[in-house]
C-alpha cells in the first residue's frame, strides 16, 4: 500500500507543498503546488498560517505524513572538530563543545548533530580537510522556546510535522544516494523571497550551511522605488523587465536599463555576505569549491547567474533537482515567479528527507519528540481488517496444502516399509519398534555356538583309531 509524504516550505511569498508517493519498489514525486501568502498588515506568521490551512485542505484526509523545516535565521549551524571518532564519545561531548560556540546555554537550546564522513578522494584533493584520528561534526541548535512556539503555531494551523529539519542543511536530500568521487564542493544557493539559504555539499552530504536574511523582497522594493509603484506592480515589473548586467550580457531597453542599476545596488549586501561565507568556509573546511548552483524563486531574475559568477569568481549553474515535479494545475497555485522546479527546491528536499527515512538532523527532540497519532490506523481499520482476513485465509490454505503433502508422503513411506519388511522377514510388518530391534541385531546373535572339538582333536582321534600297519 503506497504512502504519501508531504514536504512543506513555509515561505514568505508562498507556502509550497511537495507530495512524494512511497512505493514498495520505488518512490516518485506525486505533485506540487503553492498557495500565495495573502498581503496585509497582519503578522507574517498569521498570513502564512492562512495559506497553510488552504494547502492542508487540498491534501487527502490523514493519509499522509508531514515534514517541515525550521527557518535558517532561527538556527545556529556549527562545525566542531573533535580528536576522536567514537560515536558514543561524540554523543557525550558534542553538547559541551557546542555550548562554547553559541550565545545561549545548553539548557536553553534543542540541538542535533551529524558526523561528517570524508568523501572518496577528499584526502587526495586536500589532506588537511580530513582530520587525522578525529572527526568533524555538523551541529544545529535552536532556542527551545522558538522551536516550541513554531510547533504550537503549526498545530493551531492544523499541521503536525513528523520531523522538524533545519532549512539550510536539508538540501542534501536532493542529492539522493549518489556520492561524488572527488572531494570538490558544490554550493547550493536557494534565493528565496525573504531569505537565501546557502548549503555546501561534498560527496552529496552537507558539510556547512547558513541563511542570509536577504532575498527577492529587497529587489522588489528597489524596483518599486525606481518606478514609484506598488509592491504588486513592482513584482510584476521585476519578473517582466528585471535584468542584471554582467560581462556576458547587458540590459537592453529603457525599463531594463533603469532597473539594472537599482537591482545591482540592492544585490551588493547579499554579494558581500556570500563572499564572507565562502571565505569562512575555505578557511575552516578547506574543500575546493567546484561551482555554485542557483535555485529558488529569485533565481528567475534575468542575468543573475552571470552577475554572481563575475562577483564571486565561481562557475554558476542552474540547480537540477533529481525528481521531476509536476507544475501547478489550477488558478489557486498560480504564484508569480514560481517555476516548476527551482522555487520548490526546499519543499522537495524536505519531502525526500522524510521519504528516505535516513538519519537527518531533526530538532524534534527532547520535550518536542514526535508522538505518533493513531488516527490514520482508525481511518483505515476496515482496510486493515480486510488485509488481516486475507492473510488468515492465505495461512489456512497454506497449512491445508502442507498437511495434504504430509499425508501423501506418509502413504509412500508406509508402502516402502511393507515392501522392505516383506523382503527381509517374509511378511510385511508395521511395528516400527520391532523392525528396528531386528535390524539392530548382529550376525553373532544368530550364529552357532563354539565347537566342542577342534580339527586337531579330530585328527588326533582319527590317528589313535587307525589300525597298526601289522
Amino acid at each position: 500500500m503506497a504512502h504519501t509524504v508531504t514536504g512543506i516550505d513555509l515561505g514568505a511569498h508562498a507556502v509550497k507543498l511537495v507530495l512524494v508517493e512511497l512505493g514498495f519498489r520505488q518512490s516518485r514525486v506525486l505533485s506540487s503546488f503553492a498557495i500565495p501568502v495573502p498581503p496585509g498588515e497582519a503578522p507574517l506568521l498569521e498570513r502564512q498560517g492562512e495559506a497553510l490551512r488552504a494547502g492542508m485542505t487540498r491534501l487527502d484526509g490523514d493519509a499522509f505524513t508531514i515534514f517541515m523545516a525550521l527557518p535558517g535565521e532561527k538556527v545556529a549551524v556549527r562545525v566542531l572538530d573533535l580528536p576522536f571518532s567514537d560515536p558514543r564519545k561524540i554523543e557525550q561531548v558534542v553538547g559541551y563543545e557546542l555550548e562554547s560556540q553559541i550565545v545561549h546555554s545548553l539548557q536553553e537550546v534543542v540541538f542535533d548533530h551529524a558526523v561528517l564522513e570524508a568523501p572518496p578522494g577528499a584526502a587526495e584533493a586536500d589532506p588537511s580537510s580530513v582530520p587525522a584520528g578525529g572527526s568533524s561534526v555538523l551541529t544545529v541548535a535552536a532556542k527551545t522556546d522558538e522551536v516550541g512556539a513554531f510547533l504550537d503555531a503549526m498545530k493551531s494551523f492544523g499541521c503536525e510535522p513528523r520531523s522538524l529539519f533545519a532549512a539550510p542543511v536539508i538540501y542534501q536530500a536532493l542529492a539522493g544516494d549518489a556520492t561524488e568521487a572527488s572531494g570538490l564542493c558544490r554550493v547550493l544557493l536557494d534565493f528565496g523571497h525573504s531569505r537565501t539559504n546557502v548549503c555546501f555539499l561534498v560527496g552529496g552530504k552537507t558539510v556547512f550551511a547558513r541563511t542570509i536574511t536577504r532575498g527577492g523582497a529587497v529587489l522588489t522594493a528597489a524596483v518599486g522605488r525606481v518606478l514609484g509603484c506598488t509592491d504588486e506592480e513592482a513584482e510584476q515589473a521585476k519578473h517582466d523587465h528585471g535584468f542584471v548586467s554582467s560581462t556576458r550580457a547587458v540590459a537592453e531597453g529603457a525599463v531594463a536599463s533603469r532597473l539594472d542599476g537599482a537591482l545591482r545596488e540592492a544585490l551588493v549586501p547579499l554579494v558581500r555576505e556570500l563572499r564572507q561565507t565562502l571565505t569562512s568556509f575555505r578557511a575552516k573546511l578547506k574543500f575546493p569549491i567546484e561551482s555554485l548552483s542557483l535555485t529558488g524563486g529569485g533565481a528567475a531574475l534575468g542575468g543573475l547567474g552571470d552577475f554572481l559568477e563575475d562577483e564571486l569568481e565561481l562557475p554558476v549553474v542552474p540547480w537540477r533537482p533529481n525528481g521531476v515535479i509536476e507544475g501547478p494545475d489550477d488558478d489557486v497555485t498560480q504564484v508569480r515567479g514560481l517555476g516548476h522546479g527551482g522555487a520548490f527546491s526546499l519543499a522537495e528536499a524536505i519531502a525526500w528527507a522524510g521519504a528516505r527515512g535516513g538519519k537527518q538532523i531533526d530538532l524534534r527532540r527532547g520535550p518536542y519528540l514526535y508522538r505518533a497519532s493513531f488516527s490514520v490506523v482508525r481511518q483505515k481499520a476496515a482496510h486493515l481488517a480486510a488485509l488481516a482476513g486475507a492473510l488468515l485465509v492465505c495461512a489456512t490454505i497454506d497449512g491445508t496444502m502442507a498437511l495434504a503433502r504430509l499425508d501423501k508422503q506418509k502413504e509412500q513411506l508406509t508402502a516402502q516399509l511393507k515392501s522392505a519388511t516383506q523382503e527381509l522377514f517374509g511378511a510385511p510388518r508395521m511395528d516400527a519398534k520391532g523392525v528396528a530391534i531386528e535390524l539392530k541385531k548382529s550376525f553373532r546373535d544368530d550364529r552357532a555356538p563354539l565347537p566342542k572339538a577342534t580339527a586337531f582333536d579330530l585328527l588326533d582321534q582319527i590317528s589313535r583309531h587307525m589300525p597298526s600297519p601289522e
